[in-house]
């Protein structure tokens, strides 16, 4: 009887959907979210959705810092209480924001342009050429035909426009950065240059590069990076890099203490510190975290010849690594695995691997989740789903 109720639950965990039944799901998944953002958007009042979030969320940030910067406060506004200010001066709506700005002045090199613009116009540009960069990058690292489909119906591709953060340029960035040190060394190392604006991303990237003897990418990402310093501070001098310095250590202080919202972040200090553990153990798992991901990093730039699966090893173990991360950064996984599951296709599926990748592709649809003090990190739990997906598929090639 065991036996019998056992093979049953193991068919039907089998079951597949076939390609065009999985395509017009995900397509139904995604008409129904872009109906739901658009009546957000038509129906907002003042730049304000009836959800009672501002249209363009975190976009916000980066607009009023470039005006900000533009007017010549690029030092100050790393000073909570100065940015503050300057949200509830220009920022549109009426909203009590939480925002903090945290970037390297490098950053400001990016959102320069947004000085010039209207926030309706800045957010189009920014989410909209964001969207479009990435699925450029996407179909240039072999994305295509139906995973790419999936790959920009996903929920996590949703999540990033809607936020306005900048997770299209990250995954973009990685994307050249892990794919090409091989074929183009000085094109992925000016990526990875490129993301020192986010630098918290990209802490394994070096350990990638060294692992696979990438020296002439090395080298690139070094001197790109040094050059994108010179030019910042050749540009808004050197107060920016020392109030930026400074402000790290604010940034820290309000993850330890919760200020930062520990639900929306898909990392281990984050995930055992909603489960109630103190901060002290909650770090300590967090460093065990990222010495399996510099671990993994290693073993795989070294053994393996897929550059999809270093890409995704790099890209799931960025969470494992980084001191603090948003569940709309998730993104930057998506290409990665759509890589992964392409191989998969052609090489031969592991078991349940359709599973995993059908919770990877819907559990975005629930984030961030509920803003609990302590419980259960659904935003971990989804790059929990990844990290194992890409393991399975590590293991299937070095068994």
């Amino acid at each position: 009887m065991g036996s019998t109720v056992s093979t049953r639950l193991g068919a039907a965990a089998d079951f597949r959907l076939a390609g065009r039944q999985a395509r017009l799901g995900a397509g139904a998944v995604a008409l129904t979210l872009g109906l739901v953002a658009a009546a957000q958007m038509l129906l907002s009042k003042g730049y304000m959705t009836p959800a009672g979030t501002p249209v363009g969320g975190d976009f916000a940030a980066f607009w009023t810092a470039a005006k900000a910067m533009a007017a010549g406060d690029a030092a100050a506004i790393y000073n909570p209480s100065v940015f503050q200010g300057w949200l509830a001066r220009i920022a549109p709506g009426d909203a009590e924001w939480t925002l903090f700005w945290q970037y390297p002045p490098t950053y400001f090199l990016v959102i320069g342009f947004l000085a010039a613009t209207p926030y309706w116009l800045g957010y189009a540009l920014w989410s909209g050429g964001g969207l479009a960069l990435f699925a450029a990058s996407s179909w240039a690292a072999g994305v295509r035909g139906a995973a790419l489909f999936f790959l920009l119906a996903a929920p996590v591709v949703f999540q990033a426009f809607i936020t306005g953060q900048n997770g299209f340029l990250t995954a973009s960035l990685l994307l050249g950065a892990t794919l090409l040190p091989d074929k183009r060394p000085l094109l992925a190392g000016a990526c990875a240059a490129l993301l020192t604006v986010k630098p918290q991303l990209g802490l394994l990237i070096p350990v990638a590069y060294m692992a696979g003897g990438h020296w002439r990418a090395f080298g690139a990402a070094a001197a790109g990076a040094l050059a994108l310093a010179g030019v910042s501070i050749l540009v808004f001098g050197i107060a920016p890099w020392a109030a930026f310095l400074d402000s790290l250590i604010g940034a820290g202080g309000r993850v330890g203490d919760g200020v930062m919202p520990l639900y929306k972040m898909p990392t281990v200090f984050a995930a055992f510190s909603m489960a109630g553990l103190p901060a002290s153990v909650a770090l300590a798992f967090h460093f065990a975290g990222a010495a399996a991901a510099v671990w993994a990093t290693w073993f795989v730039w070294r053994k393996s010849d897929s550059p999809a699966l270093k890409a995704a090893i790099v890209c799931s173990g960025a969470f494992l690594v980084a001191p603090y991360a948003y569940y709309y950064e998730l993104v930057i996984v998506a290409a990665p695995v759509a890589l992964l599951a392409m191989a998969s296709a052609r090489e031969g599926w592991r078991k349940h691997d359709h599973l995993m990748l059908a919770g990877l592709f819907l559990a975005p649809m629930l984030l961030p989740g509920e803003p609990t003090g302590q419980g259960f990190n659904l935003a971990f739990a989804a790059m929990i789903l990844s990290i194992v997906f890409v393991l399975r598929r590590l293991k299937s090639q070095h068994p």
